[in-house]
C-alpha cells in the first residue's frame, strides 16, 4: 500500500463520516418539521371542524366564521369537489396535493353525509421544499468541505510516514551503521524508526559476516585448489600410467570446475564485480567445447549423441569461470536426465540451445525450476538453475526453459543485451 493509497484512504473515511452526520441531521430536520406539521395542523384543523359542525347544529354558522385559507364543504357542496379529496374516507389527512396546491384535510360525517375542512398549507409546503434544497447545498458544501479537511488533515497525517520513507529511500546498499530513530524521538512514528534501527544493525551484523566469510573463502578455498592444480600439473608432466593418467585428469577437471564454482558464487555473493577480474573477451564456443571435453564421458557411457553447432563470433567480457560454470550446470544437468537419445548444442546470434530428449519436466513444476530447492534428482541440491539464473539475472541475460514431460527439455540462454 502506497502513500497515495494511505491518503485516499483518509480522505474517504473522513467524507463518509462526514456526509452521513450531516445527512442523517439534515433528514432527522425534515422528519421531526413533517411529524409537527402533521400533529400542529391535524390538530388544529381537527378541533376547527368540531366548532364549525356545532355551529351548523345550532344554526349560527357563517361564512365568516373561516379563517383565510379555509374552506367548509357540506351537503351539496360536496359533490362538486375533485376526486383527490371526494374520495377520502372520514379522518385526518395531510399535504393533500389538490391541481398543484397543498391542503390540510380533515374529512368528518354530519347526519349521515361527509363534511370536509380545508386548509391551503401551499406556503408552507413551498417553504419546506426551500428547506430541503438549502438543506442538500448544505449537505454539498459539507462535503466539498470535508474533502478539503481530509486533504489537509492527510497531509499532516502523513507527514511524518512521507518524511520517513524520504530517508530510508535515501539510504545507499553501501552505507553501514545508519540510525534514524533519533531523527523521530516524540514522533508519532518513533516506534518504527526504531524498529527500522534494529533491522539495520541486524543486517549490518550480517554483512558483516558475509564480508568476512567471502574474504576468507576466497583465500583458504583458492590457494589450496591452485597448489593442487599445481601439483597434478607436476605429476602429469611426468611418464604415468593410463589408469595413472586418467585420474590425474579426474583429478584436475574437478578442480579446476571447484574453483570456478567458487569464483562464480563468490562473485555472485558481491553487489560488485571486484571478485574476479577479466582483462581479455572470453570466446564462448571455446568455453562450451571444454565444457563438453569435461563431461563427454558420461554422455558416452550412458550411449547418448551429443551433436555442436557453434558459431564463433560470440565473445564476452564476463569472466571465464562464471560463463563455465553456467554452461556447465545446463550440460550436466540434460546429460543426466537423458536416459536414452541425443543432445544438442547451438550457438548461434547470440544465443546459447542445449536441448536434450531426456525426461522433462512436468508442467506444475515448470514455475519453480529456478528455485534453490527445487530438484528432481535424489539427494539433489537445486543450485544448478538457480546459479544459472542468478548469473543471468546478474547480466541482463535471457534464459527460457521450455519441457515436455517423458520428451525432453530445450534451455536458451540469449547473451544479446
Amino acid at each position: 500500500m502506497n502513500i497515495a493509497s494511505i491518503r485516499m484512504r483518509l480522505i474517504l473515511a473522513l467524507v463518509i463520516i462526514v456526509t452521513v452526520t450531516s445527512t442523517l441531521f439534515a433528514g432527522g430536520v425534515i422528519l421531526i418539521k413533517q411529524q409537527l406539521e402533521a400533529v400542529i395542523f391535524g390538530n388544529m384543523v381537527h378541533e376547527q371542524l368540531e366548532v364549525l359542525q356545532q355551529q351548523l347544529d345550532s344554526g349560527t354558522y357563517s361564512e365568516n366564521s373561516l379563517f383565510d385559507n379555509w374552506m367548509l364543504y357540506t351537503d351539496a357542496e360536496t359533490m362538486a369537489l375533485p376526486a383527490e379529496l371526494s374520495a377520502l374516507t372520514p379522518g385526518t389527512y395531510h399535504s393533500v396535493i389538490v391541481d398543484g396546491n397543498y391542503y390540510q384535510v380533515e374529512v368528518g360525517e354530519r347526519n349521515g353525509h361527509k363534511i370536509y375542512l380545508t386548509y391551503d398549507i401551499t406556503d408552507w409546503e413551498n417553504l419546506e421544499h426551500q428547506l430541503l434544497e438549502m438543506l442538500a447545498y448544505g449537505v454539498g458544501i459539507v462535503l466539498l468541505a470535508a474533502i478539503f479537511m481530509g486533504r489537509q488533515a492527510s497531509k499532516a497525517v502523513l507527514a511524518p510516514v512521507l518524511s520517513l520513507a524520504e530517508r530510508v529511500s535515501g539510504i545507499q546498499p553501501k552505507q553501514r551503521n545508519v540510525r534514524i530513530a533519533e531523527d523521530y524521538q516524540g514522533n508519532e512514528i518513533s516506534l518504527i524508526a526504531t524498529a527500522f534501527d534494529r533491522y539495520q544493525e541486524r543486517l549490518d551484523q550480517f554483512v558483516d559476516r558475509e564480508r568476512s566469510f567471502t574474504a576468507s573463502a576466497s583465500h583458504e578455498l583458492r590457494t589450496p585448489l591452485s597448489v593442487m592444480m599445481g601439483a597434478v600439473d607436476v605429476l602429469d608432466s611426468q611418464e604415468q600410467n593410463a589408469v595413472s593418467k586418467r585420474a590425474l585428469s579426474r583429478i584436475k577437471r574437478a578442480c579446476a570446475e571447484m574453483l570456478a564454482f567458487i569464483e562464480a558464487t563468490l562473485f555472485l555473493s558481491r553487489e560488485d564485480s571486484s571478485t574476479i577480474s577479466q582483462t581479455t573477451p572470453v570466446k564462448v564456443d571455446n568455453v562450451i567445447q571444454s565444457v563438453l571435453e569435461d563431461n563427454i564421458s558420461a554422455a558416452e557411457e550412458k550411449g547418448l549423441r551429443v551433436s555442436t553447432e557453434l558459431q564463433s563470433e560470440l565473445s564476452l567480457q564476463q569472466p571465464d569461470s562464471i560463463v563455465r560454470i553456467m554452461v556447465s550446470n545446463i550440460l550436466k544437468n540434460a546429460i543426466e536426465h537423458t536416459h536414452q537419445g541425443e543432445i544438442n548444442i547451438t550457438l548461434a546470434q547470440g544465443k546459447l540451445t542445449i536441448s536434450d530428449t531426456g525426461s522433462g519436466i512436468p508442467e506444475k513444476d515448470l514455475p519453480h525450476i529456478y528455485d534453490r530447492s527445487y530438484t528432481t534428482k535424489v539427494g539433489g541440491t537445486g543450485l544448478g538453475l538457480n546459479l544459472v539464473k542468478r548469473i543471468c539475472d546478474r547480466f541482463n541475460w535471457q534464459i527460457s526453459v521450455s519441457s515436455v514431460e517423458d520428451k525432453g527439455t530445450e534451455v536458451i540462454i540469449d547473451f544479446n543485451q
